[in-house]
């Protein structure tokens, strides 16, 4: 095992103490609306849009950087 692989089964488990340790209800108001719903699956919620962004940022950096090396400043 790598580096890296260590460090994320690290992170793993400090996700699943955190939600083990928060499953009660919060209310969440967003505008207009209200409703309640578990920590644990806004914290759930949160991890996948966050690694969703995570992995959708750096390749959208490298189309862009793609796109920029065609561009010749003569």
């Amino acid at each position: 095992m790598n580096v890296k692989s260590i460090i994320v089964l690290i992170l793993l488990g400090l996700f699943i103490i955190i939600c083990f340790q928060n499953v009660g209800e919060i209310p969440i108001d967003f505008l207009f609306w209200s409703f309640v719903i578990s920590k644990l699956l806004l914290l759930i919620l949160t991890l996948i849009v966050g690694l969703f962004i995570g992995m959708l940022i750096p390749g959208l950096l490298t189309k862009s950087q793609k796109k920029g090396k065609h561009i010749s400043l003569k």
